[in-house]
C-alpha cells in the first residue's frame, strides 16, 4: 500500500501526525534564539600586541615582524596583514574559509609562546582577537547626570558594569570615557637631580615596598601560625613615607621629592552623549546566544540598576539591537504573511470554492510549523535571512498541493469516486511534483558548498527554503488527497470566473497552435532576441556587493592634523555635532561622541588625541521618510569645509558583510616616500572620477617627532646603557605604572611615576634632563645623545610582509563596478609605477567579485543538477534540454525587474537568479510531463503539445501567481532590513513571470519541434 492510499484509507492516523507537527513545531519555535544575522564567523584572527610609548617604525621593527614571522607557518592561511602604528600592533591572519579556527587560534598562540622572551621589554603579552558578529554589541547605554567624570567612573567600574556582566548570556561590558582614577607620583626634577636619583629607581622602589608575603608556619604550643609580613600600601601616606635615598645619613622619602595626589588618567577618552559629558557601556553577548532574550535580562538589570542610583544619574539606553531584530524580523513575518493571503486569494479566484481553497491553505502554515522542528534541530536560528528564505517559500509551498487538488478534481469531474479519484489524481502528478520540488531545492545545494561570506549568509536561507518545499511536497501527498477524499461533492466553477478562465484558456489555446505551425517563425527571432537583451541588460545594469541595509545609524570619523591636541579636537567636534543635528532635525535620536577611543574597534584601529568619532543613530525606519543613504550625503556635504579628513560610513551589523569600501586601492612597494609620492597621485585621480565620495589615503600624515640617538660608546664609558637611558626618558614623561592601591572597594588603582606637569612641558625639558649613572654622578642627556626633529608614519601597513598604503573612497550615485572599471583606465592610463611597486584592488569590490565567482559556481552547478534530476524523471536528454529553455528567459526577466527597479546586480540579487533556476523550469516539467502521457496514449506530438499547454494552463497560472504574489511584499522590502532581501525576491519576481510568460508558448513549440526530428520512445506509465 502506497503513501497515498494509507493516507486517504487512514484519515484518523494522518490528523493524528499532524497534531504532533502543530506541537512539536511551537515547541521548536519557542526554543530557537532570535538574532539580526546568522552568526557569521569571519576566517580571521587578530593578534595585538602593546608596546607603549614606541612609534610605527620601532614597533613594526621590535614586535610586528616578530609576530609576523612567528604566525606564518600556521596552517591554511589565505594572507596576513599587520599595522604597526604608535604604542600597539596588530596582525590580522586571514585564513581560507572553511578554516577550523579555534584549532588555527590554539596554533597561534602556541607558536606566540615561543618569541615571548623575544619581544621587547614594555610589550605586553599578545592577544589574540576572533572576529564574528558577536564582537558587535548588542545594547549600548550612556551614564550622565554628574560632572564629576571621576565619580561616574568609579560607579560603572565598581557597581554597574559588575552587575550587567552578571547577567546569563552576558560576555563582556567595556568602558569609554569617564575618568579613571590614578595615584600621581609627580617627581620634582630638580630635587631628582639634587639626591642624584634616577626616576626608574622611584617606581622599581615603589613596586618592592608595596608587598604582602607568606613567610611560611611558626608553631607554639598546639597552634600552628602563618607568618605574612604586610608591606602594602593603605593610604597616600604610605606612598609617601617610602625611603627612596638617604643623604648624609638622613633618609630622604618620596614626599620629599614628589608631589603624591589623586588624579584622573589624562588619556582618558572624551564622551558626549546628545552633548551632555558621560560614558559608555558596550555590552557583548556570549556567542550563540538569543539576543533578544540577553537584551531584556539586560533591561530588567538596568531598571533595577536606576532605581539604587544616586539622583539625577541614570543609564540611558543608546542602542539595543534586540529592537532592530524585533523590527526586522516583524517585516518579514509581514511580508510572509501578506504574500500567504495574496496566494489564497489567487486560488480562491480559481476555484471558486472556500474548502479547495482552505484545504491547500493548509500547506503554509503546516509547511512553516515543520520547517521550525527540523531548524533547531540543524541550529539554525531564528534571524532576518532564515525567515527570508521561510518567507520565500510561502508562495511555493502551495505549488505541489495546487498541481494535486486540480487534477484530483479533474478525476472527480469525469466521474471518479471521492477515495479513487483522491488516489488517481496524486498518483499521476506525483512523479512531476516530486521533481519540479527536487529541481527547485537542488539549487540550493551549491550555495550552502560555495566559500566565502556568500556561504555564511545564504546558509540559513538554503536550510529553511529546502526544509519548507520538501515538507509541503509530503503534505501534497498525503494531507492534500486526505482532506480531498471528505469532499462528497465536487462544485463546478461557475459564473463570471468561470467564463472568463475558460476565454483564456481557448486565447491561449489558439495562440499555441499557432506557434505549433509556425515553429521556426516563433522560436528563431525569440531565442535570437532573448541572446541580444541579455547582453544588453547585463552590461547596463550596475554591479555592486551586498546592498547596504538602513539600520538606522551611521558613523562620522574624523581625523585633524596629526599632533592636534585632544581640547582642539574636542571644540571643533562640539561644531561639528551641532551640523549633524542641524542637518538631520527631528528624525535624530541619539548622538554619541568619542575622542580618544570607543569599543574594541577603537583599540584595533587605533585611538588618537587628533582622532573623534561620531555615532549618529536616528529614529527607526518606519518612523521617518529618508533613507540613511540621503542622510550619509548630506552630513558629507555640510562637513566638506572642515579643516580634517572625514568619512561617514554605515555602521551596524551589515559592516561584517564586507571586508572594506567600494573602492580600496592596495599599492604595495616597500619605500614609505615613494608610496606617499604615488598614493597622493592616485588620490588625485580618483577624486575627478563622478561617484566617489571622500577620498584619502587611509594614514595620517606625518607623525611629529623628536628623535634622540643614543652615542652608545659615550653612554657606556658613563656606565649606562640604550634601555636606562630610554627608561629615564619614557618613565619621566610618559610616566609608568610603578604599581597599584587597593581602593575602598577592592580594585587595583594604578600608581603612576612621572615628571611633574611643569617640568615635562616642552622640548627644552627634554634636553635638560641628566641621568644617573651607576656611580652616582649625573650625567646631562645632552652629553649622550643627539636630538633631532623630524616626521615618522603615524602607521605602517604590510601585508604578506610587504608594505602597502590603502587609498579609498565611498561610491555614492553610481554602481560601484562602473566607478571602480573608470578608476582602473585612469590609473593604468596616468600612474607610472617604479620596480618594486604593485597595485591591487581590496574592499567590497574585491568581496563583490569573489562573491560572483562563487555564485557563477553555484549557478553552473544548479543546472547541471537540475538537468539531472529532469533526465532522470523523463528518461531522456531531450525532454530536459527543452525544458531549460526557460532559465535564459528567467534571467532575461530577472534584469529586467532589476533595470526597471532602479536596483544592480548584487550578491542577494544574484543569489536570487541561481534560485531562480529551480523555479522557472517547474511550469515546463509539468507540461512536458503530460505531453508525454498524452503521446503515450496515440495522440500526436502537436496535438499532445496543444492539448498539455490547455489542460495544464490553469495550474501553471495558479502556481505562478501564488509565488509571484507571495514575494511581491518582500520585494518591495519595507522595513527594517528589507533592502537585504528585496533584491532576492525581485529576481525571484522577475524571472518566474517573464519565464513563464514565454515558458507557455516556447517550451511545448520547441519540444514538438525537437521531438519531430528525434523521435523517442514514450511509456504510458
Amino acid at each position: 500500500m502506497s503513501i497515498i492510499d494509507t493516507s486517504v484509507k487512514k484519515p484518523v492516523t494522518v490528523s493524528m501526525a499532524i497534531v504532533a507537527i502543530v506541537i512539536l513545531g511551537i515547541v521548536s519555535l519557542s526554543k530557537l534564539s532570535l538574532d539580526f544575522f546568522p552568526d557569521i564567523e569571519i576566517p580571521t584572527l587578530a593578534v595585538v600586541t602593546s608596546y607603549t610609548g614606541a612609534g610605527p617604525k620601532e614597533v613594526e621593527k621590535s614586535v610586528t615582524r616578530l609576530v609576523e614571522n612567528a604566525v606564518g607557518s600556521v596552517n591554511d592561511i589565505n594572507y596576513i596583514e599587520s599595522t604597526s602604528m604608535e604604542g600597539s600592533s596588530v596582525v590580522q591572519v586571514n585564513f581560507n574559509w572553511g578554516a577550523n579556527l579555534d584549532s588555527s587560534s590554539a596554533d597561534i598562540r602556541e607558536k606566540l609562546d615561543l618569541i615571548n622572551d623575544a619581544l621587547p621589554d614594555g610589550a605586553g603579552k599578545p592577544i589574540i582577537f576572533k572576529f564574528s558578529t558577536s564582537m558587535i554589541p548588542i545594547m549600548i547605554y550612556s551614564l550622565s547626570g554628574s560632572d564629576d567624570l571621576g565619580f561616574l567612573y568609579d560607579l560603572c567600574d565598581t557597581q554597574i558594569s559588575k552587575k550587567i556582566e552578571q547577567v546569563p548570556g552576558v560576555a563582556s561590558v567595556s568602558m569609554s570615557g569617564g575618568q579613571k582614577k590614578e595615584v600621581h607620583v609627580d617627581v620634582y626634577k630638580n630635587r631628582l637631580m639634587a639626591f642624584g636619583l634616577n626616576i626608574d629607581s622611584i617606581a622599581s622602589t615603589l613596586y618592592l615596598e608595596n608587598q604582602n608575603v607568606a613567610g611560611g608556619y611558626a608553631y607554639e604550643g598546639v597552634y600552628k601560625y602563618v607568618l605574612r609580613t604586610t608591606g602594602e600600601f593603605i593610604s597616600l601616606d604610605d606612598i609617601g613615607n617610602v625611603i627612596v635615598t638617604s643623604k648624609n645619613g638622613i633618609p630622604i622619602k618620596l614626599k620629599d621629592v614628589a608631589d603624591i595626589k589623586w588624579g584622573y588618567d589624562p588619556d582618558s577618552a572624551i564622551v558626549r552623549l546628545n552633548g551632555k559629558p558621560g560614558l559608555t557601556l558596550f555590552i557583548y553577548k556570549e556567542s550563540g546566544m538569543n539576543t533578544v532574550q540577553v537584551a531584556d535580562e539586560v533591561m530588567a538589570a538596568v531598571a533595577n540598576l536606576n532605581q539604587s542610583l544616586p539622583a539625577d544619574i541614570k543609564l540611558i539606553k543608546m542602542r539595543d539591537s534586540s529592537q532592530d531584530i524585533r523590527t526586522s524580523i516583524g517585516g518579514v513575518w509581514s511580508a510572509g504573511i501578506m504574500g500567504g493571503i495574496l496566494a489564497l486569494l489567487v486560488l480562491f479566484f480559481y476555484l471558486w470554492d472556500f474548502r479547495s481553497s482552505l484545504i491547500i491553505g493548509v500547506s503554509i502554515p503546516l509547511s512553516i510549523i515543520a520547517t521550525f522542528i527540523l531548524m533547531l534541530a540543524f541550529k539554525v536560528n531564528l534571524n532576518i535571512i532564515s525567515l527570508a528564505g521561510l518567507m520565500l517559500g510561502v508562495g511555493m509551498m502551495v505549488d505541489s498541493s495546487i498541481v494535486v487538488l486540480e487534477n484530483i478534481y479533474h478525476h472527480r469531474r469525469k466521474g471518479m469516486g471521492r477515495y479513487e479519484g483522491a488516489v488517481a489524481g496524486t498518483k499521476e502528478v506525483i512523479l512531476a511534483i516530486t521533481a519540479s520540488t527536487l529541481t527547485t531545492v537542488a539549487v540550493f545545494l551549491p550555495i550552502v558548498f560555495v566559500e566565502g561570506i556568500v556561504a555564511q549568509i545564504f546558509r540559513d536561507l538554503s536550510l529553511t527554503v529546502t526544509i519548507s518545499l520538501l515538507s509541503s511536497l509530503v503534505i501534497s501527498v498525503t494531507v492534500i488527497p486526505m482532506l480531498t477524499s471528505r469532499i462528497k461533492v465536487i462544485k463546478p466553477v461557475v459564473g463570471g470566473t468561470s467564463k472568463f478562465l475558460d476565454k483564456v484558456d481557448h486565447i491561449y489555446g489558439r495562440f499555441l497552435a499557432l506557434a505549433l505551425k509556425h515553429k521556426k517563425l516563433v522560436l528563431i527571432p525569440t531565442f535570437f532576441g532573448v541572446l541580444v537583451l541579455l547582453g544588453l541588460f547585463g552590461a547596463i545594469i550596475g554591479k555592486e556587493g551586498f546592498p547596504q541595509v538602513d539600520e538606522g545609524q551611521f558613523n562620522v570619523s574624523v581625523t585633524f592634523p596629526v599632533g592636534t591636541r585632544s581640547e582642539y579636537t574636542d571644540l571643533v567636534t562640539k561644531q561639528i555635532e551641532k551640523d549633524i543635528s542641524e542637518v538631520i532635525g527631528k528624525d535624530l535620536d541619539r548622538l554619541m561622541t568619542h575622542i580618544k577611543g570607543g569599543g574594541i574597534f577603537a583599540m584595533l584601529q587605533g585611538a588618537a588625541d587628533y582622532k573623534a568619532s561620531l555615532r549618529v543613530i536616528l529614529l527607526p525606519v518606519d518612523q521617518r521618510t529618508v533613507g540613511i543613504l540621503e542622510y550619509i550625503e548630506k552630513v558629507r556635504q555640510k562637513l566638506k569645509n572642515y579643516p580634517a579628513k572625514i568619512n561617514v560610513n554605515i555602521q551596524g551589523s551589515s559592516a561584517f558583510m564586507s571586508s572594506g569600501s567600494p573602492v580600496q586601492i592596495e599599492l604595495k612597494g616597500d619605500d614609505l616616500e615613494m608610496s606617499d609620492k604615488l598614493a597622493k597621485q592616485i588620490l588625485a585621480i580618483i577624486s575627478k572620477i563622478p561617484g566617489v565620495r571622500e577620498p584619502l589615503i587611509d594614514k595620517d600624515d606625518g607623525l611629529p617627532e623628536f628623535q634622540i640617538t643614543i652615542d652608545r660608546d659615550l653612554a657606556a664609558k658613563a656606565g649606562l646603557n640604550a634601555m636606562s637611558i630610554s627608561g629615564a626618558i619614557k618613565t619621566g614623561f610618559a610616566g609608568k605604572v610603578a604599581t597599584t592601591i587597593k581602593s575602598k572597594e577592592g580594585t587595583d588603582i594604578d600608581i603612576i611615576v612621572r615628571l611633574r606637569p611643569e617640568d615635562r612641558l616642552s622640548l627644552d625639558d627634554v634636553m635638560s634632563l641628566s641621568v644617573p649613572s651607576p656611580m652616582g654622578k649625573l650625567v646631562p642627556l645632552l652629553s649622550l645623545v643627539d636630538f633631532e626633529k623630524t616626521f615618522g608614519p603615524t602607521l605602517i601597513k604590510r601585508k604578506d610582509a610587504i608594505r602597502y598604503v590603502i587609498i579609498k573612497a565611498d561610491v555614492y550615485g553610481r554602481p560601484v563596478d562602473q566607478v571602480v572599471a573608470e578608476i582602473q583606465k585612469a590609473i593604468s592610463d596616468k600612474v607610472y609605477l617604479p620596480a618594486g611597486f604593485s597595485i591591487t584592488y581590496g574592499g567590497s569590490f574585491k568581496d563583490m567579485q569573489d562573491s560572483f565567482v562563487q555564485l557563477g559556481l553555484a549557478f553552473l552547478l544548479a543546472i547541471i543538477l537540475v538537468y539531472a534530476i529532469m533526465a532522470s524523471q523523463f528518461e531522456s536528454l531531450i525532454a530536459p534540454f527543452v525544458i531549460m529553455f526557460a532559465v535564459p528567459f528567467g534571467a532575461l526577466g530577472s534584469l529586467l525587474f532589476l533595470f526597471l527597479s532602479g536596483s544592480t546586480l548584487n550578491i542577494t540579487s544574484a543569489a536570487g537568479i541561481v534560485v531562480m533556476v529551480g523555479i522557472v523550469i517547474n511550469n515546463g516539467i509539468v507540461l512536458i510531463d503530460y505531453v508525454n502521457q498524452l503521446n503515450a496514449k496515440g495522440i500526436s506530438i502537436d496535438e499532445a503539445s496543444r492539448m498539455a499547454g490547455e489542460r495544464r494552463l490553469r495550474p501553471v497560472m495558479m502556481t505562478t501567481l501564488t509565488t509571484v504574489l507571495g514575494l511581491i511584499p518582500m520585494a518591495i522590502g519595507l522595513g527594517q532590513g528589507g533592502e537585504l532581501y528585496a533584491p532576492l525576491a525581485l529576481s525571484i519576481l522577475g524571472g518566474l513571470t517573464i519565464s513563464t510568460i514565454f515558458t507557455l508558448i516556447v517550451v511545448p513549440t520547441a519540444y514538438s519541434a525537437i521531438r519531430k526530428r528525434l523521435p523517442m520512445k514514450i511509456h504510458e506509465d
